[in-house]
């Protein structure tokens, strides 16, 4: 069994500027691990970094906030 990790809240503003239109993995903590313009070439990265089942998301083109 894993066992759970504190997650700090995470800027994903500093993230999203940064990683615009790309596909991006991230760590279980959400850290960026790889990022890229396709999926397999961002997975393909992960893999080689050492994270086989990264979080896989694709970033929006244009950096814009949810209100909830």
């Amino acid at each position: 069994m894993e066992k759970d990790v504190n997650m700090a809240p995470v800027d994903m503003v500093k993230i999203s500027k940064k990683y615009l239109g790309l596909w991006v993995a991230f760590d279980q903590c959400s850290k960026p691990i790889a990022s890229g313009q396709t999926i397999e070439e961002v997975i393909k990265e992960s893999k080689k970094k050492g994270f086989p089942k990264p979080i896989l998301t694709k970033l929006p083109t244009e950096n814009f906030g949810y209100i909830l």
